[in-house]
């Protein structure tokens, strides 16, 4: 690919459900769901939990240090589902409001509604005050579904995007540098079901599959989706007691569960994640210990956190 190869993963918002700001969230955060990946030239972002906020004040100030004047934020944007700890910081991301932004939003058709109808009424009256639709903003919608894949290909002059409906689909020539994201939907997250998506780059693989649940054991489907990955993002959200007592059928994992989806899908790295609100930082990194005794590559995911794929050290 042109320019520099790299593949960096940056976590900016890591827990679920609801955001929980203050001192017992300090070390891993308290901003909900939203992970950028760096490929290459492109930016990739999933989820718009609280997190995105962070991120794009981030983004906009990248945009402040050019001094040719000619950047441009050229983004792409997963969404897995429509709750909203994974939409609440939608309206409040900033490059929206920049004429020199370029976005794809893609996500799934949920109830009956594509990811345009999804997003657009949290940023528009009477629930906003703003209207997204009259934003400076260049905003494009591709709704994707199970085994869907989107294909980027930088040529000499221009990078072309393509978004095909089956892995069958995808073109033979396509070479393995070319950046892929492939759509797996679950029906294991109430009421509508959740994407979880794989990205596979410069002979890399990360899966990010928050908002899942394994209460039968993993789904045989996801094991062969998630196999190989070099880093496994997966939803940790609950203690097995918290689970059982009461938190059976909402939709998310154990720790117990998240194990077991890394070592049947002979994983590299697993990444604990969508943490529990109401869990304090001394409670995650009990749940961070339980999972090494099982699965040694464990981390859990903090805010802030980066995982290069593509360097000889991976850094905090």
């Amino acid at each position: 690919m042109a320019g520099e190869q790299r593949l960096l993963v940056r976590f900016w918002g890591v827990r679920g459900s609801y955001p929980t700001p203050g001192a017992h969230t300090l070390r891993h955060g308290g901003n909900t769901s939203c992970v950028e990946v760096q490929a290459g030239e492109h930016t990739l972002i999933f989820d718009a939990g609280s997190g995105v906020i962070g991120l794009g004040d981030a983004l906009m100030k990248r945009l402040a240090n050019d001094k040719t004047g000619q950047e441009r934020l050229n983004l792409a944007l997963f969404i897995t589902h429509g709750h909203g700890d994974h939409l609440v910081g939608f309206p409040f991301f900033s490059p929206l409001f920049d004429a020199r932004t370029s976005i794809h939003f893609f996500g799934p058709c949920l109830a009956g509604q594509s990811i345009e109808q999804l997003v657009t009424p949290l940023m528009s009256p009477p629930y906003f005050p703003v209207d997204v639709r009259k934003l400076p903003s260049q905003r494009m919608f591709h709704t994707v579904g199970d085994e869907s894949c989107v294909l980027w290909r930088d040529q000499p002059y221009e990078v072309s995007l393509d978004v095909y409906p089956g892995r069958d689909m995808i073109p033979k020539s396509s070479p393995d540098d070319d950046l892929r994201v492939f759509a797996k939907l679950t029906s294991c997250h109430p009421q509508n079901g959740a994407l979880v998506y794989r990205i596979e780059y410069a002979g890399k693989r990360i899966v990010y599959a928050t908002d899942v649940e394994w209460e039968a054991g993993c789904d045989p489907d996801f094991v062969r989706f998630i196999e190989g990955a070099d880093v496994l993002i997966h939803d940790a959200q609950y203690t097995t007691p918290d689970y059982q007592q009461m938190k059976h059928g909402f939709g998310h994992s154990t720790v117990a569960m998240a194990v077991e989806a890394a070592r049947l899908g002979r994983v590299r790295e697993l990444v604990l994640f969508h943490h529990e609100p109401t869990y304090d930082d001394d409670q995650l990194d009990l749940m961070e210990a339980e999972a090494r005794t099982h699965f040694a590559r464990t981390r859990s995911a903090c805010e802030g956190m980066e995982i290069d794929l593509l360097a000889e050290t991976q850094r905090v």
